[in-house]
């Protein structure tokens, strides 16, 4: 069938969704997409609500305002097939597979298309960011490639998902997004997360809850993904995991039985799955019962906001980079102008030389940024750098990058959001992994990612900010008003620079910690280099301690004494106080009896202590 390049398909299943039908039409019917080039396919798995009237008064109201709205009616085959009979009947060159029960921003659709058709064409699907939870798993920053694409809403080549056979159709629910996602980079294509393309999609009435559709289709599917993508060693662990899923308490009504049900399923099905092993050595990844690494906070909540001119604040990114550094600078870049938040402003400060101008006047040529601030500086040292990053930006909002580190594209939403539900706040921080990373070339710029952990989750507390710093530079934003009134950061200081300034800045003003991973930053992958990495921070800790001397604020006795309630807790594993120690033992006649004379014997030693020393 010849494909019309001037349509778009939307395939939609639906199974008892009557209520959800009417905003989802509606936000399609204010998309800044054309509605006129949309075909809206929808197949009904057999519901027994009024879904399919409420769908032939949507084809009887709106049918002059599409391309073509086409309803197909069956018995409940499950998500693939059903999405399977719309690809069939599929004519444009891009299909749609998105939910009913989710609403599309005005500009998804346009940024959806526009993206896939400037993408190579071993590129072949593009997932929407969901709100107000978005997808927790772990996607490149730089390139938005990711190992699955989840189906809620996505965009695909109709061809090559017609060529590999769209959706697995012994997966009924939950899971066969994933399967058709490791089948296609089995066969060689790649595929791309699209966060500034956003839908709100109302999945869970609350946050963290546990659907027993979901629990019961997705941990058989990953034991069937184990037998046709896993290793030996994956796909008997998968047995054994789902095994123990009838020792654990149960999470959902009748667990066991329809474990139960399932587990015979899985017997049935699993032979079919390891007669159609994958062909490829793509790697697979599995996670218990995930599949990719998620990132951490999948539960952090995005609002709404009926004031837009709210979102209007400049963030300036400030990112200082020396020569020999274009590979690490681009990809910084990249994730930059990927950032889900505008407007941004891109500062650049190059340290001793002028070679990145070229990618300066490329990052201005794209369009994503409000505004580039350069500047290039005979060599000064960090510190300075910084401090002309600081000092040319304009934003009112403000947060450092490094050249070698990562944001996630909701980075600066996220803070941004958290800026604005509490204005009364210096700064806001997010969480970030600390990456492990095998340099194989500095310049051109290649790597290998060993290991992600999540090192630093510290809600904010200043007296253990004073103590040592638990925040990384790029996961920090704060108002320029601190930087106004406090400065930047001291020249005398090449390493702990950053800490020096969030002492600082938390003097007179709290920041808060928002739980979510949205950032990365690289250390050496080899022991020998982290060690030497660590002493050199180490060498200027009581340099930093030392500038700390100097700084003055006022506090309350009582302020005092809860600061250093909060860091003997922060610090100690076990604290015990003195006063009710005391107590405890005075109410006890017989071990009062021991009490003073112990504390007067306790008192001679410590004054005899003192006369030998």
């Amino acid at each position: 069938m010849d494909l019309d390049p001037d349509l778009l398909d939307i395939s939609a299943v639906t199974f008892n969704s009557e209520r959800w039908l009417a905003p989802f039409v509606q936000s399609l019917r204010q998309q800044a997409y054309p509605c006129r080039r949309i075909r809206l396919l929808f197949r009904d798995n057999g519901s027994t609500d009024q879904t399919v009237a409420r769908l032939r008064e949507i084809a009887a109201n709106f049918s002059g305002e599409f391309a073509e709205i086409r309803i197909d009616e069956g018995s409940n085959v499950g998500f693939g097939q059903g999405h399977n009979a719309n690809l069939a009947n599929a004519r444009a060159p891009w299909l749609l597979v998105t939910n009913v029960d989710l609403e599309f921003e005005a500009s998804t659709l346009n940024t959806l298309v526009t993206t896939a058709q400037t993408d190579p064409p071993e590129v072949v699907a593009w997932e929407c960011r969901q709100k107000p939870f978005e997808h927790p798993k772990h996607y490149n920053p730089v390139t938005g490639e990711t190992a699955w694409c989840s189906s809620a809403c996505i965009l695909y080549r109709t061809d090559v998902l017609r060529q590999v056979g769209g959706y697995e159709p012994q997966i009924f629910l939950y899971g066969e997004d994933v399967e058709l996602s490791y089948r296609l980079r089995d066969q060689g294509w790649r595929l791309r997360y699209t966060p500034t393309a956003t839908v709100w999609h109302y999945a869970y009435a609350h946050a963290a809850e546990i659907k027993p559709a979901q629990f019961l289709g997705s941990t058989l599917a990953n034991v069937l993904l184990r037998c046709r993508y896993g290793s030996r060693s994956e796909i008997v662990r998968g047995l054994l995991m789902y095994l123990g899923l009838f020792l654990l308490k149960p999470q959902i009504p009748s667990q066991r039985a329809r474990l139960a049900k399932n587990g015979l399923k899985l017997l049935r099905l699993a032979p079919y799955f390891l007669r159609t092993r994958k062909k490829s050595s793509a790697h697979f990844p599995f996670r218990v019962w995930d599949y990719e690494m998620t990132r951490h906070g999948a539960f952090l909540e995005y609002t709404r906001h009926a004031d837009s001119t709210a979102s209007e604040s400049l963030v300036s990114i400030l990112v200082r980079t020396m020569a020999g550094r274009a590979g690490k600078l681009a990809e910084a870049i990249a994730c930059i102008a990927a950032q889900t938040y505008q407007p941004i402003e891109l500062v650049i400060v190059e340290d001793g030389s002028d070679t990145a101008l070229p990618q300066v006047m490329q990052a201005r040529q794209t369009g994503r940024f409000r505004a580039v601030q350069y500047r290039a500086l005979p060599k000064v040292g960090r510190c300075l750098a910084g401090n002309a990053a600081l000092e040319i930006s304009t934003g009112e909002l403000l947060c450092f990058l490094d050249d070698d580190d990562l944001l996630y594209a909701d980075h600066a939403e996220v803070l941004v959001q958290a800026l604005r539900e509490r204005p009364q706040l210096g700064g806001a921080y997010a969480l970030s992994y600390e990456v492990r990373t095998e340099v194989i070339q500095a310049e051109p710029w290649v790597y290998r990612d060993v290991e992600h952990n999540l090192r630093y989750r510290q809600p904010f507390s200043r007296a253990l900010m004073w103590h040592h710093n638990y925040l990384p530079i790029q996961t920090v934003m704060f108002r320029r008003g601190l930087y106004e009134t406090c400065g930047g950061f001291d020249p005398e200081l090449e390493n702990l620079e950053d800490w020096n300034l969030w002492v600082r800045y938390t003097l007179n003003h709290d920041f808060e910690m928002v739980d979510k991973v949205t950032s990365l930053y690289r250390v050496p992958a080899r022991a020998d280099a982290a060690l030497a990495r660590q002493h050199s921070l180490d060498d200027y800790y009581s340099k930093a301690l030392a500038k700390h001397d100097a700084l003055r604020t006022t506090l309350s006795p009582n302020q005092l004494l809860k600061m250093a309630e909060e860091l003997a807790r922060n610090l100690y594993f076990v604290t015990v106080p003195k006063a009710p120690l005391r107590d405890a033992v005075l109410s006890r006649p017989w071990l009062a009896r021991l009490y003073f004379p112990a504390r007067k014997a306790a008192g001679w030693l410590r004054r005899a202590a003192r006369r030998i020393g």
